[in-house]
């Protein structure tokens, strides 16, 4: 197991090295939404203008700047419903590149974050993670400590 202690502004800089230093075009995320819901799913980090949404139409993108702050949200594309999103930074649970799953651990104290890479996972610790009522269960258990 290892982990890196990462400031408060650089940690989305951190997260997008870690997600695109190995070769896999995909990852895997879970973070919470803002709704309170736990959210799983693949994604990737290819920024596209035009993709083919799930009713087969194209869209294209607007050409609008980007309205959210890329220090503390990844943008990323969802394969499952063929969208944009952003992943809160303060809000991932974990994620996962090729073999290696890394968790977030936030805010040690105000200005850092702990992200911990575990190497060589079993798929049955990854199950774990895509377990809606157990990383609920870790996230209330994250703000009430």
């Amino acid at each position: 197991m290892i982990y890196a202690d990462v400031q408060n502004g650089k940690v989305s800089n951190f997260i997008i090295t870690l997600m695109t230093q190995t070769k896999a075009k995909k990852i895997r995320a879970g973070f919470i939404k803002k709704d309170g819901s736990y959210r799983t799913g693949k994604f990737d980090l290819k920024f596209r203008t035009t993709w083919k949404q799930l009713d087969g139409t194209m869209y294209k993108r607007k050409g609008k700047k980007r309205t959210t702050n890329p220090d503390e949200n990844i943008l990323v594309h969802d394969l499952m419903k063929k969208a944009p999103r952003n992943i809160p930074v303060s809000r991932l649970l974990w994620f996962s590149v090729g073999k290696k799953v890394y968790t977030v651990n936030n805010l040690i104290d105000n200005n850092n974050f702990r992200i911990v890479m575990f190497e060589r996972v079993k798929f049955n610790s990854l199950k774990l993670l895509l377990n809606e009522d157990k990383m609920k269960a870790k996230w209330a258990l994250k703000f009430l400590n």
